[in-house]
């Protein structure tokens, strides 16, 4: 049976299991990424995983500067014929020019139940908010922020230890599965997209670096998905004695039987604590004390970084 053909376009290392999927389904004409970015403090180009996979799978790839207004890499794009086009965390706003291109349209994989959670960081968001589910939408696109008709969903259980890299990896195995087992019958007709309704979108902004202070007068779960949520980046901060100290991870809220101030440090045998607004206990599982390696809780306590007593300030 012939293949449909298709272009992929997409940037992180979430975006590689999806190239591969669509390989296995599709002839890929062209991959189309971000060009390579300086990283780091000594400034080394870096090139999108996306673009060495794709070279790695013999595509070609392409990495425009910009999408509006460049006529050669749209006459590219027409030139390939192609039957849809696969969006996968591209990082780029497309124009219409290229939303109407394929026969099919362009579909993107997102990872929410849409409507709700439309925007850039959809699984730090519902970790943010305790959400007990998510899930992958199929999407068809439209110029709007993830507003196009849904061709499929499948949903994902979040539970209280998932954090943003865990979750990431459980929805992209499943995103696998959605867009090998869905793509081909949209693109062939046999799935007609359903449209969102309005009434339940909700939205999840870009994330900022501010969005990780902590503020341990708010309930010890609300402190935890946190700190979950914004793993690796920002991550969940706090100041004590003058101090800050990063959040890799925390176990789940304790009662405390104690009358202690929030954002209180109390060492127990099972290990360290901080006292919540809803005088509950937060466990601190490892942290990265300010210009120190990430280290467990034990070396945090053996090397003096943290005692019984000490208070972390609210923002």
């Amino acid at each position: 049976m012939e293949k449909i053909r298709s272009i992929f376009m997409g940037t992180p290392a979430v975006s590689v299991p999806l190239l591969d999927a669509l390989n296995e389904i599709s002839d890929i004409g062209l991959v189309v990424t971000q060009p390579d970015r300086e990283v780091g403090r000594k400034r080394k180009m870096q090139s999108p995983p996306v673009k060495l996979r794709g070279e790695k799978l013999g595509l070609p790839v392409v990495q425009p500067e910009r999408m509006k207004a460049n006529p050669e890499f749209l006459a590219r794009l027409k030139s390939l014929n192609p039957d849809v086009i696969v969006v996968v965390a591209f990082g780029r706003i497309l124009p219409e020019s290229i939303l109407n291109l394929p026969t099919a349209g362009c579909v993107n994989v997102h990872y929410s139940l849409l409507p709700a959670y439309r925007g850039a960081a959809p699984v730090n968001w519902a970790l943010v908010n305790g959400e007990k589910e998510t899930g992958v939408t199929l999407m068809q696109m439209d110029k709007g922020l993830d507003t196009g008709p849904v061709i499929a969903v499948s949903p994902v259980e979040i539970t209280l230890l998932d954090n943003a890299p865990r979750l990431f990896e459980k929805l992209t195995d499943v995103a696998v599965e959605l867009l090998k087992t869905q793509l081909l019958p949209f693109v062939k007709g046999e799935r007609v997209p359903i449209p969102q309704d309005e009434e339940l979108a909700s939205y999840a902004p870009m994330i900022q670096k501010s969005d990780g202070a902590l503020d341990f007068s708010m309930p010890a779960i609300d402190v935890h998905n946190r700190i979950r949520g914004f793993q690796p980046w920002p991550g969940g901060f706090a100041t004590a004695n003058g101090r800050m100290f990063k959040f890799l991870e925390t176990g789940l809220p304790e009662d405390s039987h104690d009358s202690l101030p929030t954002g209180t440090v109390t060492i127990r045998e099972r290990g360290l604590f901080i006292v919540c607004g809803d005088n509950q206990m937060l466990p601190i599982l490892r942290i990265q004390p300010e210009n120190r390696k990430a280290m467990d809780i034990a070396s945090c306590i053996n090397g003096g970084y943290l005692k019984e007593g000490d208070r972390f300030e609210s923002p």
